[in-house]
């Protein structure tokens, strides 16, 4: 069965040692029911984090927690799931060295990345005649897996990566899979900010239902948020407005829309795809974080 990947993250807190033990209880009731629900704890900020498909899913969640379970909590503001991806192709040849007395750490990696459709992260091992032992193969693999975990440019996650290595050079004393695993993340690191990065947003299918006479309005309100209409059909008084919608627009879009449209209409919203944020709209997302760092320091 496909489960699709939250695309939207609350921070939650609970007001009280009761409301705590309350919040446990509903987290795990709620995980086993909806696949499409998560919650982790974040290791930097020690927040507690639900993700889900929509706001009007977590807000459904959150209310679940006081009425079921008696759990009162506060919430921060949503967080979009941006992600990162590059560009272009970019070559690296990293070699870590570390000698701190007795066996050091050595491993030379050499090789490129480039961006892929067919996947979040493929590996590709051209290594031959033993520059690199293949023992050591999996230790690189798993250096760069870890790298993409946390984007060095803006910190999301990184995907649509191909990495392969090529060459390579090892150590008969020095070198293990913990120097290999360095010499990966390193390699990354270099390859990384020269393949061209770029953030990466969620784009939501938007299906509007409204009467005819406020398809205009609706389709001023989607244009307001970076919409771009896919089809609009009449059925009889009604309307049906489809549209794809970058999910930091969408934020209490009910609200306008109920006002716009005297109460009368209705709209339903699902993950569609990821889309490259326009230039202007990534700028304002690395002012956001770069403040956000400051704060927490």
């Amino acid at each position: 069965m496909y489960v699709p990947d939250p695309v939207i993250s609350l921070a939650i807190e609970p007001k009280d040692n009761k409301a705590q033990i309350n919040m446990s209880k509903a987290l795990q009731r709620f995980t086993k029911e909806d696949p499409t629900f998560r919650c982790h704890v974040d290791a930097e900020t020690n927040e507690t984090i639900i993700e889900g498909m929509g706001e009007l899913h977590l807000d459904v969640y959150v209310e679940r927690m006081r009425r079921e379970y008696d759990a009162e909590v506060t919430t921060g503001n949503p967080r979009v799931a941006y992600r990162e991806t590059i560009t272009q192709r970019a070559d690296f040849n990293y070699i870590h060295k570390k000698q701190t007395g007795g066996s050091g750490q050595y491993g030379r990696i050499a090789g490129y990345i480039e961006p892929t459709a067919e996947g979040d992260f493929i590996f590709d091992n051209q290594i031959t005649g033993g520059a690199i032992p293949t023992q050591y193969i999996p230790a690189c693999e798993k250096g760069f897996r870890q790298s993409l975990a946390k984007g060095p440019k803006l910190e999301f996650p990184i995907t649509g990566i191909k990495v392969a290595i090529n060459d390579g050079a090892y150590h008969a004393v020095d070198s293990s899979d913990m120097a290999f695993q360095a010499a990966a993340r390193g390699a990354f690191r270099e390859a990384y900010l020269r393949a061209k990065p770029v953030v990466h947003e969620p784009i939501m299918k938007v299906v509007i239902e409204s009467p005819t006479e406020f398809q205009g309005a609706v389709m001023g309100l989607l244009n307001q948020r970076r919409g771009m209409i896919v089809g609009a059909q009449d059925e009889g008084h009604m309307c049906v407005v489809e549209a794809q919608v970058p999910l930091g627009e969408m934020f209490g879009f009910s609200t306008v829309l109920r006002s716009a449209t005297q109460g009368k209409a209705q709209f339903t919203m699902e993950f569609a795809l990821y889309r490259q944020v326009p230039q202007s709209i990534a700028e304002k997302i690395a002012e956001d974080m770069a403040a956000k760092k400051k704060n927490a320091a």
